[in-house]
């Protein structure tokens, strides 16, 4: 996650925008039983019997917070793949009772790095989607907490959101987390599949030119550029404008923009993109793809089946489809 000053962004999505929806996925009520994780963390969906209830949540500096519990105890939980590990803030974590080991790791944000330490015996209850008890990260979230005036008690990352699917209803507020591959458009309304490439990126074009974006839920912009992307696909930033925001860890972060752009991917075309720079990032993307563009369409998010999912309703006299997206040209 990062955040900054919130700023207009008027943004015209050919063919796909203007989307406001009652339920655009259809969800297969089979689930499978409980798995285990690489990190021996238990999941246990508890849609088969509550009917894939959604779970409602609230945008804070554009990003997505839920309401869940945390070894009985009510949490607020920030919804971050960009984030390598689900993760509780380590304030609250020592209010709730849990022993705290330092790692000599560190978690990983979309664009920074922090320590990382650990506690056992976590339980996590997303409420109608899945039950969680697991090991769970530990970091310092006080800083960021403070500076955007709003609690975060736990992060939901990319360790377990890259194991099943998400499905986010912007104009309704709702989401759900399903098991991969459960969830599909409904057959009444316009879709476009978007291929994920090494594990949650696509492949993108910023003003003519290839790069590959890190799908990111914690990020309130359009577009963040690494340094190396941002001198490639702006060799002159003298027009960039200025501000400042915050990583998750709490670091300042020092922001250049650029607006007008043309972003395109798998067919889809955004008109008028805001596209920044905030320095370095960890990984191998070139810059990452947030709620800035996300948080404007219905999506379904399936990183196990290597998929992004746009939808929208119909319009009058419109048929309905899907499409399969090609590398945009």
């Amino acid at each position: 996650m990062s955040t900054r000053p919130q700023f207009s962004r008027i943004l015209h999505l050919v063919s796909m925008l203007a989307l406001s929806v009652t339920s655009n996925a259809a969800i297969a009520q089979d689930a499978p039983p409980p798995l285990q994780t690489k990190q021996q963390a238990k999941i246990t969906y508890v849609g088969r019997d509550m009917g894939w209830t959604p779970l409602s949540f609230e945008r804070f500096h554009g990003v997505i917070f839920f309401q869940g519990i945390i070894n009985g105890v009510p949490a607020t939980i920030l919804l971050d793949n960009g984030f390598s590990h689900t993760t509780l803030d380590a304030g609250f974590a020592r209010r709730i009772g849990l022993k705290i080991r330092e790692t000599g790791k560190t978690a990983r944000s979309g664009t920074g790095e922090v320590s990382l330490g650990m506690a056992e015996g976590v339980s996590i209850e997303v409420p109608h989607q899945l039950n969680l008890t697991t090991a769970t990260g530990i970091v310092d979230f006080s800083a960021v907490s403070a500076r955007i005036k709003h609690p975060i008690d736990a992060v939901l990352g990319g360790d377990l959101l890259g194991q099943l699917a998400i499905s986010i209803y912007p104009s309704q507020k709702i989401l759900m987390l399903v098991p991969t591959g459960r969830i599909t458009p409904r057959a009444d309304v316009h879709s476009r599949e978007i291929p994920l490439v090494s594990g949650d990126q696509i492949d993108a074009q910023i003003n003519g030119q290839p790069v590959r974006l890190q799908i990111d839920l914690g990020l309130d912009g359009v577009v963040s550029l690494s340094d190396a992307a941002w001198k490639r696909v702006f060799p002159d930033d003298s027009k960039a404008t200025k501000s400042s925001g915050a990583r998750l860890e709490g670091a300042d972060l020092a922001v250049r923009r650029i607006a007008g752009n043309t972003l395109a991917f798998s067919g889809v075309n955004v008109e008028g993109a805001p596209v920044e720079n905030s320095g370095p990032m960890p990984g191998n993307q070139d810059g990452l793809l947030g709620q800035g563009m996300l948080g404007t369409a219905d999506i379904i998010l399936d990183i196990p089946a290597k998929k992004l999912i746009l939808m929208r309703e119909a319009k009058p006299g419109e048929m309905p489809g899907s499409s399969t997206g090609e590398n945009p040209k």
